[in-house]
């Protein structure tokens, strides 16, 4: 290898490193409820939080208008699924992170079931 190639592939790797930490505080609100995501906004958590609390799953169906998690939350499983989230935004995480497990929805980069969608969050 010549000094022109190391100068090269140090300059790739730099690079590189530099892609992946951008894109950790992105990835940030994964698994925590009171972390933001990057599609919150105000009206959409307090649809979803009126919903959770009157086990709508129309109206927060609705409101999710199709987002990864639709893919694990169905009409079935959505009441336990909204009253995970009610003991998750009062600090309880513990039904939450059961659901998840249960349905597939894993955890982010410990098994990559989460498949980038905030690993069953709605998309706050």
């Amino acid at each position: 290898m010549n000094k022109t190639q190391i100068t090269l592939g140090l300059a790739a790797l730099a690079l590189g490193l530099v892609a992946v930490n951008s894109l950790k505080p992105s990835l940030a609100y994964q698994g925590d409820i009171n972390v933001k995501g990057p599609n919150y906004t105000e009206e959409r958590h307090e649809t979803n939080v009126e919903a959770f609390k009157n086990n709508d799953y129309k109206k927060w169906s609705e409101n999710m208008a199709g987002r990864g998690v639709t893919r694990f939350v169905n009409e079935t499983n959505f009441a336990e699924f909204a009253k995970a989230q009610v003991a998750a935004l009062n600090g309880d995480s513990s039904l939450i992170n059961s659901f998840r497990e249960e349905n597939g929805m894993g955890m982010g980069s410990r098994n990559g079931n989460g498949n980038g969608q905030g690993m069953g969050r709605y998309n706050r």
